[in-house]
């Protein structure tokens, strides 16, 4: 076992110094005596259950929250650089695919902007969806992104960055049942 050494360090306020106990190695040594001490890195499941009977109060400090469930988005958002808009955006709105058949989404011009995130859900959790793009909004390229439902609740989403003046969805239906499917793009301005 390494001995501990107690050093001088900067306080969280940069107001003065604190004594804290390092092992030879300079890893700071957690005693767990006074505060809950907070844990980073890799979870596995990456979403960890919360247990407690309050209210938890999301405070933008800048710090992550993961968000469970369903989650409604109209108008736009502000974010840092720019606002995310979902305005008439919608790329499927509950289309009903039947078994063995295929659907495309119309092209959305997304000229204005780089970033989008997609997303949707679809009562398919076995056939993933398909994004395609295109410069003219006739002759459309496979951009070789899938989306992957989730196997559990049919929500998916993924960011794209992209310099095509035109985007749309692609989703066949191999489920051996008729498929309900609804997406959006946000698009970043």
């Amino acid at each position: 076992m390494s001995e501990a050494v107690t050093v001088l360090a900067l306080n969280s306020d940069e107001s003065g110094l604190e004594r804290i106990k390092v092992n030879a190695n300079k890893h700071l040594i957690v005693d767990n005596t006074q505060n809950t001490q907070p844990v980073s890195g890799a979870f596995y499941p990456a979403t960890q259950p919360i247990s407690s009977a309050v209210a938890l109060t999301v405070d933008g400090s800048a710090v992550t929250q993961p968000v469970s469930g369903s989650v409604s988005i109209t108008g736009s958002v502000a974010t840092t650089g720019g606002a995310l808009s979902v305005a008439n955006n919608s790329m499927f709105s509950s289309e009903v695919i039947s078994d063995g058949s295929s659907a495309q989404s119309a092209g959305l011009d997304i000229s204005s902007s780089l970033h989008l995130v997609i997303y949707g859900d679809t009562n398919n959790l076995s056939d993933e969806v398909g994004v395609e793009i295109s410069f003219d909004n006739s002759v459309w390229y496979d951009l070789g992104l899938m989306l992957y439902p989730d196997g559990t609740t049919g929500n998916f989403a993924k960011e794209v960055e992209t310099s095509a003046k035109y985007i749309r969805l692609n989703k066949t239906n191999n489920s051996g049942s008729s498929e309900t499917i609804s997406a959006s793009v946000m698009v970043k301005s």
